[in-house]
């Protein structure tokens, strides 16, 4: 271990102590209180430890309060070695691992410490660390909750490897609430909370009282609105098996910003834009794919660009379903240029088997100009997308340029309405026949809430645009679909 410059601090107060750890670790003491609480009214419910005249001391109502402070101070020994060793590495040597260990005795005597406020100065100028006795119930369920929180049923656990009623009841909940919070904070899964509490289950009678596992499974539901309260700082994001790499540096890929709905004014869907980095002098600057197309097509890459990004788009579809995310549909920008060559049905027909979703789960754009000036030979991969159920949106739709017969016979169903049109009478009158007509009418560039009132009132079912949210990354869209799943 290198010799370090870092000086113990003398703290006055528990404010002072508290602050000195880690912002991560404050985080987390926060979330282990409010478990901690949770845990300790369903085992005051369940009679937990009263068998044990300790048990029967500590474990009663009146004490809830002290026992949030229990796990809000668990880690308070931290405050007395260098912020480096207030959390555990995986590459620590055993001296280091020791000198992380002893935050458990040492919280113990900070706390006693803090109690003793007269005599403090003169303990810790001798660096005597003699603890003051103490028949204060809640000052003696924080000192064993900071000592003991580590210590398992089996004996596995330190700092003296006590073993079943040895170690304190009020400790053993601090620690299963501390556990259960990192499973829950760590596991990468679709339900990480769910699998910290069976990784917790399978442990009862080894590193768990068997009758504190059974207060965690009364417990569970309100555990669970812990986790959910504090999910920003503990998700662990889901990850499924994806076709599509999003490595960090990745040179293009989709954000995504949310469609609302008409009715309910929640969010619907979302629309997918494509972006490009690697600008040159440009650090973290992006393009989208209109600045980029003319230069794709001119290599021929635009086959294999657009469905590199369907591909990231069906897995983050798959991703949100796996996370019992109620809006799985993207409206996926698609360059013009993708439908002059040719039918790429081969391609579409293998997306889908790679990624089981659903085809009505992906809504590809085409703009309304591409439609007016295309061949032939493009219409007719238009009607072949169609006759496959590709789902085509019609976009930046001018409705006075249109017949509805034209618009069905070119089998078109979603209408997204030009920015620059809305607002005006006609527009209105037009989406209002066209609705009659059996036409899903969408609307883009959203800027002010006033036009997303109007594009509601005359007969929008989605709209998109800055007023509806930020575009964000997938992770974020994950994040904010389960956050809103759980309210």
């Amino acid at each position: 271990m290198e010799e370090q410059k870092w000086k113990r601090e003398v703290y006055e107060t528990w404010d002072a102590a508290f602050k000195a750890l880690l912002p991560q670790v404050r985080q987390q003491s926060v979330r282990v209180a409010a478990y901690a609480r949770e845990l300790f009214v369903k085992a005051c419910a369940q009679s937990f430890a009263k068998h044990t005249p300790e048990g029967q001391a500590r474990i009663h109502g009146r004490y809830a309060d002290a026992m949030y402070k229990c796990g809000m101070y668990h880690q308070l020994g931290k405050a007395l070695v260098p912020p480096e060793y207030q959390q555990l590495q995986p590459d620590f040597t055993e001296e280091e691992q020791q000198l992380y260990r002893k935050y458990t005795t040492d919280g113990r005597i900070l706390v006693a410490m803090l109690q003793v406020r007269s005599a403090k100065a003169r303990f810790w100028k001798k660096d005597n660390f003699e603890e003051q006795p103490t028949e204060n119930i809640p000052w003696l369920m924080i000192r064993e909750s900071c000592e003991q929180h580590m210590e398992r049923w089996d004996g596995s656990g330190y700092p003296a490897g006590r073993t079943g009623d040895e170690i304190s009841a009020v400790a053993q909940i601090v620690g299963l609430a501390k556990e259960l919070d990192t499973l829950a904070s760590t596991t990468r899964s679709e339900n990480p909370f769910d699998e910290a509490v069976e990784q917790l289950c399978a442990q009862s009678g080894t590193a768990w009282n068997p009758e504190l596992i059974a207060v965690l499974k009364a417990a569970k539901d309100d555990c669970r609105a812990v986790y959910q309260k504090y999910i920003h700082y503990t998700l662990t994001l889901p990850k499924t098996i994806q076709l599509v790499e999003r490595e960090s540096d990745r040179v293009m890929g989709l954000s995504y910003r949310p469609m609302l709905d008409s009715l309910t004014g929640d969010v619907a869907a979302y629309e997918a834009t494509p972006w490009f980095s690697g600008i040159l002098g440009q650090p973290g600057e992006v393009e989208r794919m209109a600045d980029i197309a003319p230069m794709l097509r001119r290599t021929g890459l635009i086959g294999d660009v657009c469905f590199y990004l369907l591909y990231e788009a069906a897995d983050t579809i798959l991703r949100m379903r796996n996370c019992k995310i109620d809006v799985t549909t993207l409206l996926v920008q698609m360059p013009d240029e993708f439908y002059a060559l040719g039918s790429k049905l081969k391609e579409f027909t293998q997306l889908f088997e790679d990624q089981p979703i659903e085809k009505e789960n992906l809504l590809l754009t085409i703009s309304e100009s591409a439609v007016v000036s295309a061949t032939k030979a493009t219409l007719e991969t238009i009607a072949k997308y169609r006759r496959n159920h590709i789902s085509l949106v019609l976009d930046n739709f001018h409705p006075e340029a249109w017949a509805p017969e034209r618009l069905k016979e070119l089998g078109f169903t979603h209408l997204r309405l030009a920015p620059e049109v809305c607002m005006l009478e006609e527009t209105a009158n037009s989406a209002q026949a066209l609705k009659t007509w059996g036409f899903t009418i969408l609307g883009a560039g959203v800027d002010t809430p006033e036009m997303q009132s109007w594009l509601f009132a005359n007969g929008a079912e989605w709209v998109s645009g800055p007023v509806t949210g930020p575009s964000v990354s997938e992770d974020e869209l994950i994040r904010d679909g389960i956050v809103r799943r759980q309210q």
